[in-house]
């Protein structure tokens, strides 16, 4: 018999019962009472029904039937399996919601889906989906969902006290009948049953676990005596836990969590014997980390407790301490310190624990990259033991710079540790390179960049510009400047080049001659020669960037330029005003350099003994010329002829240069009889040539500036006469009769190009007079450019009427002429634009 699961909630108060008759009744109650209805009959005793929803699933001897209580028809069915052994079996069904239907009969198991046709309506016809089918190698005689995976009560087939287990076939009847089986001879043999098994098999037939149980009498239990019961919530279980393959089988989509059920929903299954009950829960993380750690499997149970957040922390600080103190007693120490974020997580005790556990073990060096500074944050002591332990090894110093470098000052006592790494240093075998950077840290911590600078220069650290010039620490250095250019000229020039005016030459030089002397007194002549050349690297950069901040060391720097760079001696001669002259003309003789002795000959006035070096020395006839012509000096010029003549290759190179600088005939007039002068007719053309065109274009340049000069000087005539185009007139008539008074007292427009016009309202008038504004435009270049002013109104007086005609008159006829007298000289009748500007207003009263 099945209630409806919903028999306490309906009026119709629904079950339905099966039996040996072989009918399938549904007994439902309604307005006339209750009443019976054959929904199946014809295949056999009904064992089994299991009612889910509105889903009614029975057994009989052929196949296992669905029903649907609230359309009123079967759904479909499951055959049943193929085997001869399987007549006569119990069938076993499970529902799990009104979706998933398992059966188990005889030694197969299949799971079958509720599918709707064609539409997810709800009040759609369903089907029956097989969707997995498995065989067993023994008798299911109970089965139930397990999460994801089904868990199967099975019966092992009956074996006898000494032979191994028989073939199925035999097995299987010996159980069916009673537990007596007979062998190929026909004897019948007492059998013996094993133990059940509570197994848990995939969907794909992977079996995951396996128990066997110890149930009192099992021996002489047959299957039949044995049932699987469950209080089990049914679960949604979700389409993607199933996928089907190309045949229609379910295979599933990964494995299932530790603990698959919710607080509170722990799943329990009983196993019922004739005369005891089993009650199996499933195993939680707990105890499977248990297990592991019993078979020391640490690498899965910290698997598990990383994935199962329902476990505790008890569990897990019992993982992490077993898994730490495997890898310990292994000498694992780097892998077990790796391990410990992990383990430890944010447990301050455990770690600081396991951090005097390393140091007993003199380990710390495998923990220091792993040992936290936040989340959690060590107390200060545990930090601190670390720090001073790296003191003691040599090896371990650039582990503790490095720790220095990356943890907070707040861990530690950063004044404690100074001294305490000040005074290993001082100790034997104390210096290390990594120690003293580590103190060279410390210092900049506290804010002493001048010692830490002295370490950094004292380690030769390229870095040590990069601080200088954050901490702006080059005025301090003084004497010490030399060690940055031993570190690295080229950076080290350019910093000083940056902040010459901070730090002088007249620092930087002594450093770098006390180098120089320190190198010679050692009686090393190369590393001073170094030196120098450093000395005059820096002095030439100085002078490019500033002539004058070195001017107390040019005279030094005139013979630095004479050995290293000749090149550029000239134009240091020539830019500079604060060296000796004679001491630099005898460093120039002592080294043959003949053209910078020419250029101080002439600085000293000597320009006649400067001229005789270019001609001997250096026999070059165009810097001579250039010489003489920035001396200014005519009779240099012949000493000049005088000195080329004894030479026809100068006298000809002569001729052919100084054409354009003095009358030829200078030269030509001088040259004595019987001299033979290379290509003289030629030169000769040359020269006359060259003297015509010099002369054409003196004439013509002469000529143009005559022209501009008169052009202009008539401009600025004609833009003087009309300097303000536009005048606003107001006669002013005393002693006339009143019409002509009022006539008078109009204002009227003059312009210088058409003389009087219109008589012009008050209102009209610009500026205070008026409230207009006008714009002059005034010509500036090839624009013309609106400028902004006030125009002023001029009152002049006039006697009589009469005479403000002849006034009036006038004023146009000195306007008519001028536009004639314009005609006739072709100059523009219209007047120039002002050039004056008026910014105040002038008004006399009326």
């Amino acid at each position: 018999m099945a209630l409806d699961p919903r028999y306490g909630s309906r009026k119709t108060r629904e079950f339905m019962t099966g039996g040996l008759a072989g009918q399938v009744v549904l007994n439902s109650r309604g307005w006339l009472g209750a009443k019976d209805n054959i929904i199946h009959t014809g295949e056999g005793p009904v064992p089994i029904i299991r009612w889910a929803g509105t889903l009614v699933a029975w057994a009989n001897k052929v196949c296992v039937r669905v029903y649907d209580t609230a359309a009123h028809t079967r759904i479909g069915k499951l055959d049943r399996p193929k085997s001869s052994n399987a007549e006569g079996t119990s069938c076993q069904l499970f529902w799990d919601g009104e979706q998933i239907l398992y059966m188990g009969w005889h030694q197969t198991i299949k799971v079958a889906r509720m599918r709707r046709k064609g539409t997810a309506d709800v009040d759609a016809l369903r089907t029956v989906e097989v969707v997995v089918s498995f065989q067993l190698d023994s008798l299911v005689v109970g089965l139930a969902p397990f999460g994801a995976d089904i868990a199967v009560l099975v019966h092992n087939p009956a074996l006898d006290g000494s032979s191994p287990r028989r073939p199925n076939n035999l097995t299987a009847a010996a159980a069916l009948s009673g537990g007596t089986a007979s062998d190929a001879t026909g004897v019948s043999t007492e059998l013996q049953h094993e133990r059940p098994e509570l197994k848990i098999f995939t969907w794909a037939r992977e079996e995951v676990a396996a128990d066997a149980l110890s149930i009192t009498g099992y021996e002489e239990y047959e299957a039949s005596e044995y049932a699987l019961a469950t209080c089990y919530l049914p679960r949604t279980r979700a389409s993607s836990q199933v996928r089907m393959n190309g045949s229609g089988a379910a295979t599933p989509t990964g494995r299932q969590a530790t603990k698959w059920w919710a607080d509170g929903e722990e799943p329990i299954y009983y196993v019922v014997s004739p005369k005891e009950i089993i009650v199996g829960r499933p195993r939680d993380g707990g105890d499977r980390v248990t297990w592991l750690l019993e078979h020391s499997r640490y690498e899965q149970a910290l698997d598990i407790i990383e994935s199962d957040v329902t476990l505790t922390q008890a569990t897990r600080e019992q993982v992490a301490g077993q898994y730490l103190e495997f890898l310990v007693s292994q000498d694992r120490f780097e892998e077990a310190a790796a391990l410990m974020p992990r383990l430890l997580k944010d447990n301050a005790a455990v770690w600081e624990r396991w951090v005097y556990m390393f140091a007993q073990m003199r380990q710390l060096p495998a923990m220091a990259p792993h040992i936290p500074i936040e989340h959690p944050t060590l107390r200060q002591t545990a930090y601190e033991m670390m720090l001073h332990a790296f003191l003691l090894n040599r090896a371990d110093h650039s582990i503790l710079l490095a720790l220095v470098k990356d943890w907070p000052t707040h861990l530690y006592s950063v004044t404690t540790l100074t001294e305490a790494v000040l005074h290993r240093i001082r100790a034997p075998g104390g210096d290390t390179e990594a120690l003293l950077q580590v103190a060279a840290q410390l210092y900049q911590i506290q804010g002493r960049y001048d010692l830490a600078l002295a370490i950094y220069l004292r380690q030769q650290q390229p870095a040590v510009f990069d601080f200088i010039q954050e901490h702006h620490l080059l005025p301090v250095l003084h004497e010490r400047v030399a060690q940055l250019l031993s570190i690295d000229e080229e950076r080290a020039t350019q910093l000083l080049m940056d902040q010459y005016d901070e730090v002088p030459a007249s620092t930087v030089v002594p450093s770098i001659q006390a180098e120089q002397q320190r190198a010679k007194d050692a009686g090393d002549s190369s590393e001073a020669e170094m030196w120098r050349h450093k000395l005059h690297h820096y002095l030439d950069q100085l002078f490019q960037k500033d002539q004058t901040a070195g001017a107390d060391y040019h005279v030094l720097q005139v013979e630095l330029y004479a050995d290293y760079a000749p090149g550029h001696l000239m134009a240091f001669l020539v830019s500079s005003q604060w060296y000796g002259l004679e001491g630099a003309l005898q460093v120039c003789e002592q080294r043959g350099l003949v053209r910078e002795q020419v250029f101080i000959l002439g600085r000293m006035g000597s320009a006649s003994q400067a001229l005789h070096l270019i001609i001997q020395r250096l026999a070059d006839i165009p810097q001579a010329i250039e010489f003489v012509q920035m001396q200014r000096d005519d009779e240099l010029w012949e000493l000049l002829i005088s000195l080329a003549l004894e030479s026809p290759a100068l006298t000809g190179e002569l001729m052919d240069n100084i054409g354009g600088y003095v009358n030829p005939l200078r030269l030509l007039q001088r040259i004595p009889d019987g001299m033979s002068v290379e290509g003289l007719r030629d030169r000769l053309v040359h020269i006359i040539a060259d003297f015509r065109t010099q002369t054409s274009l003196r004439e013509g340049c002469n000529t143009i500036l005559h022209t501009d000069c008169l052009l202009l000087a008539q401009r600025l005539y004609h833009e003087v006469r009309h300097a303000l185009s536009h005048l606003y007139v107001k006669p002013c008539i005393p002693f006339a009769s009143t019409s002509q008074a009022e006539a008078g007292g109009q204002w009227q427009h003059w312009n210088a190009g058409a003389g009087l016009g219109a008589v012009v309202d008050q209102q009209d008038l610009p500026g205070p007079q008026g409230t207009k504004q006008l714009h002059l435009r005034r010509k500036e270049g090839p624009d013309d450019e609106d400028l902004e002013t006030v125009w002023v109104g001029i009152e002049y007086p006039a006697a009589a009427s009469s005479d403000l005609g002849s006034q009036t008159s006038n004023l146009k006829f000195r306007e008519q002429r001028h536009r004639k007298t314009a005609r006739q000289k072709g100059i523009d009748s219209q007047p120039s634009l002002p050039s004056l500007v008026v910014a105040d207003v002038a008004v006399l009263p009326d």
